[in-house]
């Protein structure tokens, strides 16, 4: 089991109108027996580029995905993250910091193209793929 993040889809989307094989089309081929899941922070920011949920694309990626719930582990994983980043002066974003902290709490890998931010967290596997890897 793989988590994506927000990029993840917006790129997917992305390749998908261009009809053009990419970064995406090459992970997904090369992970085809592993299940992709999402936290649903990362879904509530990907909805955001979406004036209607029934979108094509947003009814595709709802139905390969699986939706893990925000358990208390998952503020329990915020928390000790936050306070590292803090303390190093090298905080990310909140939302990315959600998405991170629900990686770490269900011993998940993160996929993403944005591991700049992502690399700071401690204890978060991160698969990064195409530019910015």
């Amino acid at each position: 089991m793989l988590m994506v993040d927000t990029c993840f889809l917006i790129d997917y989307q992305r390749e998908s109108k261009r009809r053009r094989r990419g970064a995406i089309a090459a992970f997904l081929e090369a992970h085809a027996d592993e299940r992709l899941q999402i936290s649903p922070v990362a879904w509530g920011e990907f909805l955001a580029g979406f004036s209607d949920e029934t979108h094509p694309f947003v009814q595709f990626a709802r139905d390969r995905l699986d939706f893990p719930p925000l358990e208390l582990s998952v503020a329990s994983a915020y928390r000790s993250i936050f306070r590292h980043l803090k303390a190093s002066g090298q905080l990310i974003g909140a939302n990315d910091l959600w998405i991170a902290s629900h990686a770490v709490a269900l011993d998940q890998a993160l996929v993403s193209r944005n591991g700049s931010e992502f690399r700071r967290v401690p204890g978060l596997r991160l698969i990064t793929y195409g530019e910015g890897e």
